[in-house]
C-alpha cells in the first residue's frame, strides 16, 4: 500500500501525514491537515473560525448519516448501522462543545465501522487499501489516511481537531 499510494499522492502530501502525526499541535498540525485535505480535491479545509467549524461538523453529520442510511447491509449488520448513527450524533455534539480529544476514539471507531458497512469483511483484509485505491482513488486515499491514524492518542484538543477535520472534510464532501 505504501508504494501504491505514491502513484496517487504527491510526496508532499504523504510527508504531511507524518508531520501531522508528529506535530505538537496548533498551527503546524492545521497546516499539515490542510495539505492532506487537498488530496481529496473538494476545495480547501477551513476550520479557523467557529462558523467554519460548525459548517464542517454539520456537513459531515449530514453526509455521513445519508451514506450510512443508504448503505445496504446484511441483517446481522443492521444493529451496527444503528450504533454508528447514534455514535455519530453523540460525536458531533461533543466536538461542537470543543471535546475533540475526548471524542477521538469514538471517531476512529465510527470511521472504521463505516468503511466496514460499505465494503463488508473485505475492508478488514490486509490488501483492502490497495483495492480501495484501485476502485475509487479518493476513497482509497481516505482509507490510507484512516489506517495511519492511531486508535488512541494523548494529543491536545487542537491537534485532535486537526487530525479529525481531515477525515470529516473528506466525508462532508464525498
Amino acid at each position: 500500500m505504501e508504494e501504491l499510494i505514491k502513484d496517487f499522492l504527491d510526496e508532499k502530501v504523504i510527508d504531511s501525514l507524518s508531520a501531522l502525526l508528529s506535530a505538537d499541535g496548533g498551527e503546524n498540525a492545521f497546516d499539515s491537515a490542510a495539505k492532506i485535505a487537498t488530496a481529496f480535491g473538494s476545495g480547501e479545509l477551513k476550520i479557523g473560525t467557529e462558523d467554519e467549524e460548525k459548517r464542517l461538523v454539520t456537513s459531515f453529520r449530514r453526509n455521513l448519516s445519508l451514506l450510512v442510511e443508504k448503505t445496504w447491509v446484511e441483517q446481522y449488520d443492521v444493529s451496527l448501522k444503528e450504533e454508528v448513527l447514534y455514535k455519530l450524533e453523540k460525536f458531533c455534539e461533543a466536538v461542537l462543545d470543543g471535546k475533540w480529544h475526548d471524542s477521538y476514539e469514538t471517531f476512529i471507531k465510527i470511521l472504521n465501522n463505516v468503511i466496514y458497512l460499505m465494503f463488508g469483511s473485505q475492508s478488514r483484509t490486509p490488501d483492502f487499501g490497495e483495492y480501495a485505491l484501485r476502485i475509487d482513488p479518493e476513497f482509497g486515499i481516505f482509507c490510507w489516511y484512516v489506517r495511519n491514524l492511531p486508535e488512541t492518542n494523548d494529543w491536545s484538543d487542537e491537534k485532535s481537531k486537526a487530525v479529525e477535520s481531515v477525515a470529516m472534510f473528506f466525508l462532508a464532501n464525498y
